[in-house]
């Protein structure tokens, strides 16, 4: 029992130091792609830098590696296509020697990939969800500075433009990437449509479809979008009031699961192998996959009650 708690230990420390790796990785990307671009062609065609890069640019001229690109640009993740999908096979090793200690080979493998994959993805559609909370809380400024465009006699790209000015982040590269797209000759609700893609929500989605029948139809806009200015920050509040009441169940569906986590490790602990031997049991594998069972639904039955679409 002390070897495994030392082993145990010690896998938590390559974690921890894995982890870290990856981070300052993160954080410097930026810087090294700039001075890879400072640097001569021997500099930026050398070491496993070329091959990232030659990687990457194979997996963006397929469909399914443009839509991985869109879908990390969303989110505001500086990983490439590349190094995201590196990333993701580094967790998966990491994860796969953690739960070696714990379970058979083949069980460890997959969930290890599984637990990897569900990881990086959960990450980046958190942080998708995060920048369209931030853009969907600018809405109701970005209709007022439209409504102001249109009533100082401005086009609707021209209003973008001065909207894209004044306001922060993500609103303002998001308005800047409609602006460049405009530049190209891409029609107006083509490029508003792209950035609702972007984006998704239904704020976004009204604010367009307004946006597109006022240019197609003419009208009022500069009422229109006061109104709708209005009607956004109403629901902005309603919005922040209800998350602010539903906070300690949306924690308690994470304790649910942190729970299970802490129960397995625990168990394994006190009875060294145990888990090891249930794995290799078909009544230990029909226990673990019922109590895993019961832990997914919970989890999943505590969100949707805590989900209030309006």
């Amino acid at each position: 029992m002390e070897r495994d708690a030392q082993a145990l230990l010690l896998l938590v420390g390559v974690l921890l130091v894995a982890l870290l790796g990856i981070g300052l990785y993160v954080s410097g990307a930026a810087r090294r792609a700039e001075l890879a671009s400072r640097g001569g062609p021997d500099d930026e065609d050398r070491g496993w830098r070329r091959i990232v890069r030659a990687l990457d640019a194979r997996l963006r001229r397929m469909e399914r590696g443009r839509r991985l690109a869109s879908w990390l640009s969303s989110g505001a993740v500086r990983f490439s296509p590349a190094e995201f999908l590196l990333g993701c096979l580094l967790g998966s090793f990491l994860l796969y020697l953690g739960l070696t200690l714990f379970l058979p080979r083949w069980m460890a493998l997959l969930l290890g990939v599984g637990g990897a994959i569900g990881g990086a993805r959960g990450w980046v559609e958190r942080r998708r969800g995060q920048r369209r909370d931030l853009f969907v809380g600018q809405l109701p400024d970005l209709a007022r500075l439209l409504a102001n465009g249109a009533s100082a006699g401005l086009s609707l790209p021209a209003a973008i433009q001065l909207a894209a000015r004044e306001l922060d982040d993500p609103a303002a590269t998001e308005l800047r990437t409609v602006i460049e797209e405009l530049r190209v000759g891409q029609p107006v609700d083509e490029a508003l449509d792209a950035m609702r893609r972007r984006l998704p929500s239904r704020e976004l989605g009204v604010l367009m479809t307004t946006l597109v029948i006022q240019q197609r139809a003419g009208g009022d806009t500069v009422r229109a979008l006061n109104e709708l200015g209005h009607t956004l920050e109403a629901r902005k509040d309603l919005m922040r009031e209800i998350k602010t009441l539903l906070a300690g169940s949306v924690f308690t569906s994470y304790i649910v699961v942190g729970i299970g986590v802490a129960t397995i490790v625990l168990l394994n602990i006190m009875s060294p192998g145990v888990m090891r031997e249930m794995a290799t049991s078909a009544a230990g594998l029909a226990a673990l996959a019922f109590t895993f069972t019961l832990w997914a639904v919970a989890f999943v039955l505590i969100r949707r009650a805590t989900k209030v679409e309006l």
